[in-house]
């Protein structure tokens, strides 16, 4: 079996997260479910220790989080601490602020700032990852958003996600090559086609190549594959995951 582990991204179950009590529930339900990895992403207002004690009650090892972008620029020796707390060394963002994608001046504003926050976590052990969308896809004077994150921001990680990369034109698994040794924690997203719109999936349940996104994932060194769904329609969240989470372990099986 291959040592990546597999989690689950807490933004599938984000309503199921809004309060403490409820974010135990969740994470009694992915313990039931044999899920010991997490991303903590959009859940409610809870105090920083009380989620990193249900993190510690169900043994639950966080990969990465998201965090908001203002807290990185202005609160970020506080959200190094919460990750202290959490033993979590990724720090993500989940997209561009505001507009800032829509020019190549936006976004080399965008690529200083990462370049400042990076280097100041590094220095206090943690990586600042980012999680990309289709918009990294935009070229500006020939260039894709994403390469010039690549090339230009040398200390910022990624978080890969298959979904947005497909919607962004190009192949996942041939994409994820291009980071190697950029990012530990690997988005697996599906999509699907329904009267002739793309929908998200349970993972293993699209139309996404996962068995070559596995592979790459395992030659540029992916530590962590969680999977993620921005809607679940008319399915319950936690069935929802439970069909995903079978069908990454389904796909990990076949490639390990």
């Amino acid at each position: 079996m291959s040592d990546i582990k597999l989690g689950v991204q807490l933004f599938t179950l984000r309503d199921k997260c809004q309060n403490a009590h409820d974010f135990e529930e969740t994470l009694n339900f992915l313990d039931g479910i044999g899920c010991n990895v997490v991303q903590i992403s959009a859940i409610g207002d809870i105090d920083p220790k009380v989620v990193a004690e249900l993190i510690d009650k169900y043994k639950m090892e966080v990969c990465v989080t998201h965090k908001p972008y203002d807290r990185m620029k202005n609160d970020l020796d506080a959200l190094i601490y919460e990750h202290d707390l959490i033993n979590c060394k990724n720090i993500g963002i989940g997209a561009m602020p505001g507009n800032v994608h829509e020019s190549a001046e936006g976004v080399t504003g965008f690529i200083v700032k990462c370049n400042e926050i990076a280097s100041k976590m590094k220095a206090q052990g943690k990586q600042l990852c980012y999680h990309n969308h289709a918009i990294e896809f935009e070229v500006y004077d020939g260039k894709r958003t994403f390469e010039r994150l690549i090339e230009e921001a040398p200390d910022l990680h990624f978080i890969p996600d298959t979904y947005w990369m497909q919607v962004g034109g190009v192949t996942p698994a041939d994409y994820l090559r291009k980071l190697a040794g950029r990012a530990e924690v690997c988005h697996f997203k599906d999509m699907k086609i329904v009267n002739n719109k793309q929908l998200f999936a349970e993972c293993g349940t699209g139309n996404i190549d996962f068995d070559a996104c596995y592979q790459a994932c395992k030659d540029i060194g992916i530590k962590y594959i969680v999977i993620e769904q921005d809607n679940c329609y008319d399915l319950d969240p936690y069935k929802s995951v439970e069909i995903g989470f079978a069908g990454l372990n389904r796909i990990a099986e076949r490639n390990k």
